[in-house]
C-alpha cells in the first residue's frame, strides 16, 4: 500500500483548496478527467474506455470446485457427488486460501467446503468431529472482525463460490441447485400463527438479500415483505441474522427479533429446532454457537410502497450541531458563502427531529469535505394505493435510462477513486466523495418520487457491496431529553455526529476516507445485540468508513479519537444496559474504552451481565436437545468470542 502523502490540517484550508488542486490534477491524469465535469469545468477528451473495468473487477477467473469425498470415510456413503464440495485455489492445486472482503482476515483453512443440501451439511459437521476439526460459516464474507475459525480448520459455505468471489456480486446460474437457498410461506411455528395482517415464512440460511427481494415481488404479485433488512444485497441471511444485524428506523429493532424459529445442525450432525420465544432470545444472534444454522423463520408484514426522495442539504443543515458547538472553520466558511443563517439551523433541527420521529426508514450519509450531505427517509404507504407494473424496480427505481446511466458512470468513477494510489489522501477523498454524490439520486423538494416496493426501497443503492471498505460503527443509546420538552435527547445524537466531523477535519491527514453514516433503530430483545436495553428511546447507530489506500496506523488513531467521543455520554448502569457499543461485525478490536482494551470494557460493563445470561440459556438449550455447550464449543467456536463470553 502507497506511503501516505502529507497534507496540511484541512481545518486551516481554504475551502476550495482541495477543489481547485483536483482540478489541476485531473486535467493532468487522463485517468481522472472524468472528474471535470464533477468539478464545473469543461470535459477533456476521454481516455481509451476498451480496457476499462466499470470501476469494479468483474469477471474473475473460474473458482474450480470437485467432489469432497470425506477421506472415503464413512460421510461419504450413499452421498450424491452435488452435495457438497470442495472449493479449490484457480489453478486447482489445493483448498481455496481464505480472505475476508477486505483481506484483514487472511488464513489457510484446511478445507473450503460447499455444501448443497442439509445432509450434506450433517455430513461435514459429523466428519469435521470425527478428524478433529472445527467448522464454521462464511457467505459473502462482509465481516471485518475475527469472527471466523483459526487456521487449519474447515470453512462452509453456503454461496456458490463464482457468485462470491467476483465483484459486483451475483446471485447463483439459473438452475443451480441447493436446499440451503429459497423462501417458503410456513402456516404456524410452535404452535403459534402469525398475528392478523402479518405472516410466517422460512428463509433458507444461505438466501441472499437478492434473492429475497425478488421472492417479494412475486412476479409483479407482492403480498409480503420485512418491515426492514440490512441495506447490502448480498449477504446471506444466516450470517446477517447470527451476528445480529440491523436495519434503520426508531421502530425497527434487529432481524433476531423477527425471528420466529431457528434450525440448526448441531455437534452430533442432528436436526434441531427452536421456537420457544424465550429460547429465541438466545439461539436467534447466537454467532455459530449452537451449530451450523439451516434455516430461520421471519415475521413479515404486508407488502407496502415506499415513496423515495433522497436529497442533498448542505451539511450544517442535514443533522445541525448541537448549540455552541465550535464549528470547523471551513464548516463556518461554507456556511457564509450559502447564506446560511441561525434561523435556518433552527428549522433544520425541527426538520431533522421530524424525520426521526415520523418516517418509517432514514439514513444520513456525509462525505468528508463535501459542502453538502445526503439524506433518504420515507415512510410506507398501502399497496392498494398503486398499480404494481408502475412502480420502480431495483436497481433504477423508475429513473429515466440517461440519468440511471450517469450515476452508474459516477459510481464506477468512484470505485475507480477508490483504488487510485498516485492521490494524496485528502483529494482523493474530496474526489472520492464528488464522485459518490453525483451517483446519487438527489430529488428537489416538491420533486417527483421515486416510487417502489419496501422490500426494494429498503437495498436502495445495495451496491456498496461490490467496493471494499473498512469500516467501524457502535451503536450508542439514545438518551431521555433532560428538559423534558422532547422524549429523546437529539443534542446528544446532533453531538456524536459532529464530533467525529470535528475529528475529520482536525486530522493533519485523511484518516476517513470515504463516508460518515447515521442510522436511527429502536433497541432489541436478543441476548447479545449491541442494541439491548436502549427500549423506546432507541439507538445512534454511528459507522465510520474508509478506502483500503489508508493507512492503517491513521486508520486506526481515527477509530480510536471517534470512540473517545462515543463512548463519553455517561455510565449506563450496572448490567451494562444504556452502554454504547460496537456492531459486532465491524472493526473494534485493537480499540480501548475508558483506558482499556475493548475486551474489558465488553467483559466487565457492556456485557457484563449478558454474557452469563447467553452461557445458562444456550447451556440449557442444548441440554434439552441431547448435547452441550462443551461440544458445541469444540466444534463451533472461535478464538474471539471463547475469550469474551466464556471464563474456564
Amino acid at each position: 500500500m502507497a506511503a501516505a502523502q502529507q497534507t496540511p490540517a484541512i481545518e486551516h484550508l481554504d475551502a476550495d483548496f482541495l477543489h481547485n488542486d483536483l482540478i489541476q490534477r485531473a486535467k493532468a491524469d487522463p485517468s481522472l478527467r472524468a472528474l471535470l465535469p464533477l468539478l464545473g469545468e469543461p470535459s477533456l477528451p476521454p481516455v481509451d474506455e476498451t480496457s476499462k473495468k466499470n470501476g469494479v473487477q468483474t469477471d474473475a477467473p473460474g473458482v474450480p470446485t470437485r467432489t469432497f469425498t470425506f477421506d472415503a470415510g464413512p460421510e461419504w456413503d450413499g452421498l450424491e457427488s452435488w452435495e457438497v464440495e470442495e472449493v479449490l485455489e484457480v489453478d486447482g492445486s489445493g483448498p481455496q486460501h481464505f480472505k475476508n472482503w477486505v483481506a484483514c482476515i487472511d488464513f489457510e483453512p484446511s478445507h473450503v467446503l460447499l455444501a448443497r443440501s442439509i445432509e450434506g451439511v450433517r455430513r461435514v459437521v459429523r466428519w469435521a468431529s470425527r478428524v478433529g476439526k472445527s467448522v464454521r460459516v462464511a457467505g459473502y464474507r462482509h465481516t471485518w472482525s475475527p469472527l471466523w475459525n483459526e487456521p487449519g480448520n474447515v470453512i462452509l459455505t453456503f454461496v456458490h463460490p463464482a457468485g462470491r468471489e467476483a465483484l459486483p456480486y451475483r446471485d447463483a446460474p439459473s438452475g443451480w441447485r441447493s436446499e440451503l437457498h429459497g423462501i417458503e410461506l410456513v402456516e404456524s411455528v410452535g404452535g403459534r400463527t402469525p398475528a392478523p395482517g402479518h405472516a410466517f415464512a422460512r428463509v433458507m440460511a444461505g438466501t441472499s438479500n437478492n434473492e429475497f427481494r425478488q421472492w417479494c415481488y412475486n412476479n409483479g404479485n407482492p403480498q409480503w415483505g420485512l418491515p426492514f433488512n440490512v441495506v447490502v444485497a448480498e449477504v446471506t441471511f444466516g450470517g446477517s441474522t447470527s451476528t445480529i444485524c440491523h436495519g434503520a428506523g426508531m421502530r425497527t429493532d434487529t432481524l433476531c427479533d423477527l425471528i420466529e424459529e431457528v434450525r440448526f445442525i448441531d455437534a452430533h450432525g442432528k436436526d434441531q429446532v427452536v421456537d420457544d420465544p424465550e429460547e429465541l432470545r438466545a439461539a436467534s444472534g447466537a454467532f455459530g454457537f449452537l451449530g451450523i444454522v439451516t434455516s430461520v423463520v421471519l415475521r413479515l408484514e404486508p407488502a407496502s410502497v415506499a415513496e423515495l426522495r433522497p436529497t442533498q442539504v448542505p451539511l450544517v443543515l442535514a443533522i445541525p450541531p448541537p448549540d455552541g458547538f465550535p464549528l470547523p472553520p471551513i464548516v463556518k466558511q461554507q456556511n457564509e458563502e450559502a447564506g446560511i443563517t441561525q434561523k435556518d439551523i433552527d428549522a433544520a433541527r425541527k426538520e431533522f427531529i421530524r424525520r426521526a420521529e415520523e418516517d418509517h426508514f432514514h439514513e444520513f450519509f456525509w462525505f468528508p469535505y463535501q459542502k453538502n450531505a445526503w439524506l433518504n427517509t420515507w415512510k410506507p404507504r398501502p399497496l392498494t394505493e398503486f398499480n404494481v407494473p408502475e412502480l420502480g424496480r431495483y436497481p433504477t427505481f423508475g429513473l429515466p435510462d440517461e440519468i440511471f446511466e450517469a450515476q452508474k458512470a459516477n459510481g464506477a468513477l468512484a470505485a475507480e477513486i477508490a483504488k487510485n494510489t498516485s492521490l494524496p489522501g485528502a483529494q482523493q477523498c474530496y474526489a472520492f466523495g464528488i464522485a459518490s454524490l453525483a451517483g446519487l439520486p438527489n430529488v428537489p423538494v416538491g420533486g417527483t418520487p421515486m416510487t417502489t416496493l419496501s422490500s426494494e426501497a429498503l437495498h436502495f443503492r445495495g451496491g456498496s457491496q461490490n467496493f471494499p471498505f473498512y469500516g467501524m460503527e457502535w451503536e450508542v443509546p439514545i438518551r431521555p431529553s433532560p428538559n423534558g420538552t422532547e422524549t429523546r435527547d437529539y443534542t446528544q445524537i446532533q453531538q456524536a455526529w459532529w464530533d467525529a466531523i470535528a475529528l475529520i477535519y482536525a486530522s493533519p491527514h485523511a484518516p476517513l476516507r470515504a463516508a460518515l453514516e447515521m442510522r436511527l433503530t429502536a433497541g432489541s430483545n436478543t441476548i447479545l445485540a449491541a442494541q439491548r436495553g436502549n427500549g423506546v428511546l432507541g439507538t445512534a447507530s454511528l459507522e465510520v468508513f474508509t478506502l483500503l489506500t489508508t493507512p492503517a496506523d491513521e486508520w486506526r488513531a481515527f477509530r480510536q479519537a471517534v470512540v473517545d467521543k462515543w463512548t463519553s455520554f455517561g455510565p449506563g448502569g450496572d448490567s451494562g444496559v444504556g452502554l454504547a457499543r460496537p456492531h459486532w461485525n465491524k472493526q473494534w478490536t485493537d480499540l480501548t474504552v475508558h483506558g482499556r482494551p475493548i475486551k474489558d470494557y465488553l467483559r466487565e460493563e457492556a456485557y457484563k451481565d449478558a454474557f452469563a445470561e447467553f452461557r445458562v440459556a444456550l447451556e440449557g438449550i442444548l441440554n434439552k436437545r441431547g448435547t452441550s455447550t462443551r461440544e458445541a464449543r469444540k466444534l463451533f467456536s472461535n478464538p474471539l468470542m471463547e475469550d469474551l463470553i466464556w471464563d474456564d
